[in-house]
């Protein structure tokens, strides 16, 4: 049993920072943490620990003198109780090597990356490990609604983390993944994102590149070829490997793909022969290679497909992923993390095949950093392709991003207009509840994008019936 220790945690409603303060308390340590103020889901879930949490960051805090002190990276190198506990020589790791040293170390690091889908596989990995009886360790960027819970700690040979491509922190510019180790790597898919890490799609699959280069000797890599960029770093790096993906020609694909109101039915091939019929609870083509390559992951650590395929179609999914929040009275409300124009337009895409509703109203905040800037402009008109109504804003309005380099929602408005689609831009809270209740009637499926806590939205929309 290892030492307990007073483990501080700056930045601790961050959906990372969170999963790790659960998994440190789970483990025996005490832990603090300080943050601004807290939203949903990760409010909940952080006062669920019970343990002392501080309202905003303050070199008071020092008073708490820990043993160690994590820094996430939401943290900027001005934030002065970071630089307190620093100057005063306290331990201090960023979330990357806190997961490292806590969560991978003297394990088997199963590392889930890709640009998209990296939370709904670790989720769904691990819930496969451990629904098959084995003991399992997970870090997860969400909230499992499965165990209510974005971390597991059971001191399994394996542990299940999600591997951020973002950087590590303010004084370790580069990306956390390259902190983890895998022994089992994920590679989903790679695009271009994260503007204000990489300054272009060289860039972003050279961090990929030379986190393959990181995998251990004895090491495997599963990779989604049907990602371009992915299928080229396999064939350029010629890693002991295994593809997926649910067109064919990938040694873990599908056929017979049936899409129902349950989930989606397929037939599982390796190598070209059929290992099972499954049923997976999730929507939607994206969501399809997601489960691909957790069942082919499961199935080389060594759990049967007959087990995987009776425990699969009880995984409940994470939240703010197609998480249903209102289904009754005529009117459904879901909402979601997406912000790609990739993983919104297979979300939409996918809620409409499911639902069948009279008319998709989406509602979208560009609120991270590469999705207020041109990078996605022109590909955003076709991310609301199978939307009828599109509700956008609050405008950029990023400091840190030059005027000529902001998204401009006028653009992508009048590109909507000329695909037949109503649009409106709206800045506050009071305008989306206004515009959304004047026009929602039975029928309506209403989505729900941001990367953030969008007001509160989905939840107000209910409440106002």
């Amino acid at each position: 049993m290892k030492k307990k220790l007073k483990i501080h945690l700056l930045a601790i409603g961050g959906t990372g920072m969170g999963a790790l303060a659960q998994l440190l308390k789970n483990q025996g340590h005490i832990v603090s943490g300080c943050d601004t103020k807290l939203y949903s889901p990760m409010k909940e879930a952080i006062e669920s620990l019970n343990i002392d949490f501080y309202e905003g960051f303050n070199p008071s805090h020092l008073e708490i003198n820990p043993d160690v002190v994590v820094i996430g990276n939401a943290i900027s190198k001005d934030n002065e109780e970071a630089r307190v506990f620093i100057e005063k020589g306290f331990k201090y790791y960023s979330m990357a090597e806190a997961i490292y040293e806590f969560a991978l170390k003297d394990r088997k690091p199963i590392v889930v990356t890709g640009t998209h889908g990296k939370t709904t596989t670790t989720a769904l990995i691990s819930y496969l490990i451990k629904e098959s009886g084995q003991k399992v360790n997970m870090i997860l960027g969400g909230i499992s609604k499965n165990y209510n819970s974005s971390s597991l700690w059971e001191n399994g040979e394996f542990t299940v983390v999600e591997g951020d491509e973002y950087e590590t922190s303010f004084f370790d510019k580069e990306p956390k993944f390259y902190h983890y180790d895998p022994h089992f790597l994920i590679i989903n898919n790679i695009e271009m994102d994260h503007l204000d890490n990489f300054e272009n799609e060289s860039e972003i699959y050279f961090a990929f590149k030379k986190l393959v280069n990181l995998l251990r000797k004895d090491g495997m890599i599963f990779g989604g070829t049907e990602s371009p960029l992915v299928a080229k770093l396999l064939y350029e790096e010629q890693r002991n490997y295994e593809s997926f993906g649910i067109t064919g020609g990938q040694c873990f694909t599908t056929s017979n793909i049936l899409y129902a109101k349950e989930g989606t039915y397929f037939t599982l091939l390796y190598k070209g022969r059929e290992v099972g019929k499954f049923l997976t609870p999730l929507y939607g083509p994206h969501n399809l290679r997601n489960s691909v390559v957790a069942l082919a992951l499961s199935a080389k650590i060594g759990i049967s497909f007959h087990l995987l395929r009776e425990i699969l179609p009880r995984f409940k999914g994470v939240k703010r992923r197609q998480e249903v929040v209102k289904e009754d009275g005529g009117i459904i409300v879901v909402d979601d993390f997406g912000h790609h124009p990739t993983a919104i337009f297979e979300t939409i895409k996918s809620l409409r095949f499911r639902f069948n509703p009279n008319r998709v109203i989406v509602c979208w905040e560009p609120r991270s950093f590469t999705s207020q800037t041109k990078l996605n402009e022109s590909k955003m008109p076709n991310a609301f392709l199978y939307a009828n109504t599109v509700l956008m804003g609050p405008k950029p309005k990023n400091p840190k991003i030059p005027e000529e380099m902001r998204l401009s929602l006028e653009n992508i408005s009048q590109a909507l207009n000329a695909l037949g689609k109503e649009t409106f831009i709206c800045e506050t809270e009071e305008e989306y509840l206004k515009t959304i209740n004047s026009m929602k009637k039975e029928g309506d499926l209403i989505i729900f994008f941001s990367s953030g806590n969008f007001f509160d939205l989905p939840k107000k929309v209910v409440e106002t019936g």
